[in-house]
């Protein structure tokens, strides 16, 4: 039961949803194997939506009778490669130049190569998070890759 205190607004169950968006229906698969077949049959392909070094988020989405389907999978990887990957995360801080300010950015990445030099990770780190910076906050911003100024690359368990 739902009580509702004077000045303060009731609970909502539900959160509020733009008038314009559709209702997404969310579903967990259990194994890759579910989550790639449910796509095969919507002739979707899952993408990676998230990734940290010790799991990878899957994700496929299909409109299906009228209501957007998103279908999703948390792998958990296998301790040694959680390890091996966590060793090669990366914290990377970076500012651009916005009107008279600077506008700062900091994203943690995993260099793709697990079995680069140091230096070669590191600049491979840099790269992806510029990309990312500029794929998400470019409209935002005006960040781009270019505009970056890396000033932090620093391993993530030292961090």
């Amino acid at each position: 039961m739902t009580t509702i205190q004077p000045g303060r607004p009731p609970l909502r169950l539900v959160p509020q949803q733009r008038g314009d968006s559709p209702a997404i229906d969310v579903r967990t698969a259990r194994t890759y194997d579910e989550l790639h077949s449910w796509a095969t049959a919507m002739d979707v392909v899952p993408t990676v939506v998230e990734e940290d070094w010790q799991s990878i988020t899957y994700q496929a989405e299909a409109d299906l009778r009228g209501t957007r389907v998103r279908y999703r999978l948390r792998d958990v990887l296998p301790r040694e490669t959680a390890l091996r990957r966590l060793a090669r995360t990366y914290v990377v801080g970076m500012v651009h130049q916005v009107g008279d300010g600077e506008c700062y950015h900091v994203r943690e990445v995993i260099a793709p190569c697990l079995s680069a030099p140091e230096e070669q990770a590191r600049e491979q780190a840099r790269i992806l998070a510029g990309a990312r910076v500029e794929a998400e906050r470019r409209a935002v911003c005006g960040a781009t890759a270019t505009s970056l100024r890396t000033h932090l690359v620093e391993r993530a368990i030292d961090w």
